[in-house]
């Protein structure tokens, strides 16, 4: 079992060797000779207006970059690695009050909680105005950020008006990929064996999302594969690293980076593998319509983006990309955090396997049957409360002046986020420090807090997915997927792990990583009652 409080935060500078495949070394604080010639000629200037008083003298500041840190950088290499302290400081420095933070994302507004129901859905606080700041999506390289960052939110509309809607026709093909995939990937021996935990974890996730975004026609080519697994996760990390520089010089960082540069490299081999493809199915429609017929119909996302796009013209590369990125990350991570918590609780896991067992005999893979898998459901909205993928969400660009319902006064251009706080907050949930499988399954008995047990369920005192309009909207996608592997993975398979293990959660900037380099053993189990794998 866990000790209660044992959990601790482990900041690493090699952290970004952990999360880049394959891993590359880079010094980001390396300067451009470019520059360094433009900061000597504006540093007078600059100096100048370091002194000039700031807006919001009146909100207090965690982390102000002392005078001679012209761009900020040394503070923001120390958020990077100490986000989590800070954010924790400042809980307790300005006791629920907002206060500013000078983060790699540059000067921001952090409000507690209960600000949350103030401005998540405040018109003028823009969600697409700070992506495009953060994420860079008008770089090479970045064409999945690109597409998801559309103004025409074609990403959500396909999540919504298709993947969403059509979740029951899906199951059975994503448990069908799911049986394929840890038999590939596991095996069938019923002899221990050790694997890495997350390496798998993802490598499982990408099998599954691959079925529903490409079809049967990519989604088991281990070259696509490798491709949407590392890049899903080297975006995040080019992302991270030209943060730490200047706007003015990230275009010209951006072909520098090692890290930037296999990212490019990574988009012109999708292009490469995807085109063929995308050929074929234009072909298919063109001679269809010559015959008067609408043509084949494939039931994935790469014929949704098609529709709903309704002839504006967009990148087919980058929307399969795009949606690797919104996926692979987010259930990569909850699933390994997961089976993290889970593999030193025996007990729990038998409850889980009586659960499923008994769910899957009487409804099969269906969206009802992982809807009643209530446990499975408590114990992931747990393990997300814990360890969610960032220490911070709902970051917004204001493009106006907005007053907040409690007085608060954020001017143009003012960024904000919101503190994660209230997911352990003691006043909110009771040994809010420790991981308790049952806890929202027991919520789901009191009819006041029912609505907000559920994993998809977004409210301000549980923020995995965000809340408001801009919550995922994909979360009801990565339930099911997520339900499904953690199926696989607890009712066919055996699991240990050393006595030794102590859980502990990596921070670089305000993203939060766990299991990364851990190894776990495994066998297949024998005599079950159930043939999940035929249902």
């Amino acid at each position: 079992m866990f000790p209660d409080a044992s959990e601790s935060v482990e900041n690493t500078d090699e952290l970004h060797q952990t999360m880049l495949l394959p891993s590359t070394k880079y010094s980001v604080t390396e300067p451009l000779l470019l520059g360094s010639c433009v900061v000597a000629a504006l540093l007078p200037l600059l100096l100048l207006l370091k002194l000039i008083p700031r807006r919001h003298d009146d909100i207090p500041y965690i982390n102000p970059p002392p005078v001679l840190d012209l761009f900020g950088q040394k503070t923001k290499k120390h958020f990077t690695s100490n986000a989590g302290k800070l954010m924790k400081s400042g809980r307790k420095l300005f006791q629920g009050k907002p206060y500013r933070m000078f983060t790699d994302l540059g000067e921001l507004v952090v409000l507690p909680s209960k600000y949350i129901d103030d401005f998540r859905n405040e018109p003028g606080l823009s969600f697409m105005t700070a992506f495009i700041d953060n994420f860079h999506p008008s770089l090479p390289g970045f064409e999945g950020f690109a597409f998801d960052g559309r103004p025409d939110e074609l990403l959500h509309r396909t999540i919504n008006k298709r993947l969403t809607k059509l979740l029951n026709q899906i199951t059975s093909p994503l448990a069908a990929e799911a049986n394929f995939a840890t038999n590939l990937v596991l095996g069938k021996s019923n002899e221990w064996q050790e694997i890495l935990l997350k390496d798998a974890t993802l490598e499982l996730v990408a099998r599954l999302s691959s079925r529903v975004f490409l079809g049967g026609e990519l989604c088991r080519n281990q070259k696509w594969l490798d491709i949407s697994k590392s890049y899903s996760v080297n975006i995040f990390l080019c992302g991270e690293l030209l943060r730490q520089y200047p706007h003015f010089l990230r275009h010209a960082a951006c072909y520098f980076i090692p890290e930037c540069q296999l990212l490019r490299k990574q988009v012109a081999d999708a292009r490469q593998l995807m085109t063929p493809i995308l050929q074929k199915r234009r072909d298919e429609r063109r001679i269809a319509k010559t015959k008067g017929k609408s043509g084949p119909v494939y039931n994935d996302v790469m014929q949704w983006v098609e529709e709903e796009s309704k002839g504006s013209s967009y990148d087919p590369v980058g929307a399969q990309l795009g949606f690797s990125v919104v996926a692979m990350h987010t259930t990569t991570d909850l699933a390994t955090e997961t089976m993290c918590r889970l593999i030193q609780r025996p007990q729990l896991i038998q409850d889980l396997r009586e659960e499923i067992e008994g769910v899957l005999v009487k409804e099969g893979w269906t969206k009802t049957a992982l809807f009643q898998m209530k446990l499975l459901d408590s114990v992931l909205k747990e393990a997300q409360r814990l360890k969610p993928t960032t220490s911070a969400t709902m970051n917004r660009t204001a493009i106006k002046r907005v007053t907040l319902p409690s007085g608060l006064v954020l001017e143009k251009g003012d960024r904000c986020m919101a503190d994660l706080g209230s997911m352990v907050d003691p006043e909110v949930y009771e040994n809010p420090e420790v991981f308790d499988g049952y806890r929202y399954l027991r919520m789901r008995e009191d009819p006041k807090l029912e609505s907000k047990a559920h994993l998809v369920s977004t409210s301000s005192i549980h923020l995995g997915f965000g809340h408001g309009k801009h919550a995922c909207p994909g979360r009801f996608f990565a339930s099911n997927e997520v339900k499904i592997l953690l199926c696989h993975l607890l009712y066919k398979y055996e699991w240990e792990i050393d006595s030794a293990y102590e859980h502990k959660i990596r921070e670089f900037g305000i993203g939060l990583s766990s299991g990364d380099g851990l190894k776990v053993s495994f066998r297949r189990r024998e005599n079950l009652a159930v043939d999940i794998d035929n249902l």
